[in-house]
């Protein structure tokens, strides 16, 4: 496992995954900046609907989502319709898909002999595929942070923003370990396609596992099984708060999955 320092500062690995998901970071960005624009610029027309539901007891078909008592006002209703499905969900597995396909597909297309000849290491490679994605992420992170702080001031609607920013930067670690276990599953699976499902169902049964757990007190313990549950995003939009456990374990998962892939693959025959 011995690395080339030089090597590694040119990051080359890294740079050409940049390139290779530069579009797929472009429409990504702009797929979450509508739906940010949609879910914030609709709440004006949504909220004394919201305020008459918020009275009754129709709130309560959502009480496995954190929050959903607060559905009513304008944090509460971009914590449920936002950040906790469809961020949390959706986001997660759009992340988990491209990061599963990244070693699988060069195995399947038998590109992996053309950058194992380069002199770089197999630890190098993982490494570099997992930098290579974090500026996808906070693209599509912090650009839709800004489009939400934009939307906000035009339908003049009160949202702390300092709240805002903690909420999309706990998002980094949340979506970080995400990408590390795809990044495992693809080095655990050939096929691409078969990598991504793979990590598609392993990110929407955390949500389901997560959303039990909020529901019965009886299956609390399925929550600790979800990075969800370790993501907390209606507390920091809300209240500025972050939960420092939470986020710490997050970024346990991700070292530890990375760590496991590094392993397995230095260890793995690939046929070429």
């Amino acid at each position: 496992m011995n690395l080339n320092f030089k090597q590694i500062l040119r990051f080359q690995i890294a740079i050409q995954t940049m390139k290779d998901y530069w579009k797929s970071t472009i429409i990504l960005t702009l797929l979450f900046c509508g739906m940010a624009v949609m879910y914030a610029g609709m709440f004006p027309s949504f909220k004394d609907m919201m305020v008459e539901m918020g009275q009754s007891s129709a709130f309560d078909s959502f009480a496995f989502i954190p929050g959903y008592e607060d559905m009513a006002t304008y944090v509460g209703f971009l914590n449920i319709e936002m950040y906790q499905i469809f961020w949390t969900l959706i986001l997660g597995i759009v992340i988990g898909f491209i990061a599963a396909s990244i070693i699988a597909k060069e195995i399947e297309s038998k590109t992996i002999d053309v950058l194992m000849s380069n002199p770089v290491s197999r630890t190098q490679i993982i490494i570099e595929k997992f930098i290579g994605l974090i500026p996808m992420l906070l693209i599509i992170n912090f650009t839709t942070m800004f489009v939400i702080m934009g939307v906000t001031i035009g339908i003049g609607e009160e949202l702390n923003f300092f709240n805002l920013f903690l909420t999309h930067l706990i998002s980094v670690p949340y979506f970080l370990s995400i990408i590390s276990i795809g990044i495992l599953i693809s080095t655990l699976i050939y096929e691409k396609m078969r990598a991504s499902i793979v990590t598609m169902a392993i990110v929407v049964s955390m949500f389901i596992f997560d959303s039990i757990a909020e529901l019965s007190s009886d299956f609390e313990f399925l929550g600790n099984l979800s990075l969800k549950h370790y993501f907390k995003p209606y507390k920091a939009l809300k209240f500025g708060e972050i939960d420092g456990f939470g986020t710490s374990v997050l970024i346990l998962v991700c070292c530890i999955m990375l760590f496991v892939s590094i392993w397995y693959f230095n260890h793995k025959d690939i046929t070429v």
